[in-house]
């Protein structure tokens, strides 16, 4: 397993503000690197979320850019809290958030 002391996790939500229906996706992206910001490819990443959600992959590997992502999804609205865990254990975590869903037509009347 590689050495994850000293390593930054950069974690930025990349699509938030879902509808709430259990298959519209939040995207959230971890990126790793070294203290000189040099990406960490090959890194394995565990992700964890609360609040009833749930991850389409529960663990990646850091691409060549250092960057893994992960999707979430959800059927009840509200945020939830995802976590990256790395290979010593340590946690970081976002919120992400899932919204009412929209139903009916939205007409634009000239």
């Amino acid at each position: 397993m590689p050495e994850t002391l000293g390593l930054k996790y950069t974690i930025a939500v990349m699509e938030d503000n879902a509808p709430a229906n259990g298959f519209s996706a939040n995207s959230v992206l971890v990126r790793v690197s070294e203290p000189d910001d040099t990406p960490c490819a090959g890194l394995p990443i565990a992700f964890t979320v609360d609040n009833g959600a749930v991850l389409l992959s529960t663990d990646a590997v850091t691409n060549h850019y250092g960057v893994a992502q992960v999707n979430v999804v959800s059927s009840r609205v509200g945020r939830c809290t995802l976590t990256v865990v790395d290979g010593e254990g340590k946690r970081r975590s976002t919120g992400v958030n899932f919204t009412q869903r929209r139903s009916g037509l939205t007409l634009a009347l000239r």
